[in-house]
């Protein structure tokens, strides 16, 4: 009995190559399409939390915030983007000069000055200031449509009235909304990531 021997012809190997060629692209495409996910993921978990710490440390100062060392009033100023007040946020006796402020390029800063040790007209000009970067990629001045990160309510906000606006007196100040926007590449993430939180001043609660 003969037995025929079947080899594969030209034209299958060529088809079985473009076939495999095919699956190949598609199997890679999915591993860096499945790559560019992650790192997108990973990027939002990453500005998400730094949000959530920062929209942490500046409510728990805010709160804090009291008489200066000097006697002047708790807060010194009071705008949509930048907020400076006194607060005593350490173990001393000393009340500290807390500044946060969002800059051009879109990092939310946060200066804490010392008073000196030398009585003068202001304490704290001569006081030794520490700067630190608290989020990057804050995008509330740069939207289409300017977020404030700083709003303001007054002694008879009970939770729908609206804020103060931008022409009130610092004494008419007892809470503070603070809000921020995140956005590392606006190519990647969809919408930005927003946070949010209300800080009550305690030293100018009256009940």
């Amino acid at each position: 009995m003969i037995s025929e021997k079947k080899a594969f012809t030209l034209i299958e190997i060529l088809a079985t190559i473009a076939i495999f060629s095919v699956l190949a692209a598609g199997a890679m495409w999915f591993v860096v399409g499945s790559s560019r996910d992650a790192s997108v993921i990973w990027e939002q978990l990453v500005t998400q939390n730094q949000g959530k710490k920062t929209i942490g440390q500046v409510t728990d100062y805010i709160r804090k915030a009291e008489t200066s060392s000097g006697g002047a009033y708790a807060l010194q100023t009071a705008g949509p983007y930048d907020l400076v007040f006194y607060a005593n946020i350490d173990s001393d006796s000393l009340v500290e000069k807390i500044e946060f402020s969002l800059g051009v390029d879109n990092i939310l800063r946060q200066t804490i000055t010392k008073p000196s040790s030398t009585i003068a007209f202001d304490i704290y000009d001569n006081g030794t200031s520490q700067v630190t970067d608290l989020a990057d990629n804050v995008i509330n001045f740069t939207e289409q449509v300017p977020v404030p990160i700083f709003l303001y309510y007054g002694t008879n906000f009970t939770g729908t009235e609206p804020d103060l606006g931008t022409d009130f007196n610092l004494t008419d100040v007892r809470m503070v909304k603070v809000q921020l926007e995140l956005e590392k590449d606006p190519t990647k993430s969809p919408v930005p990531l927003y946070v949010e939180s209300t800080a009550l001043i305690r030293s100018t609660k009256t009940n």
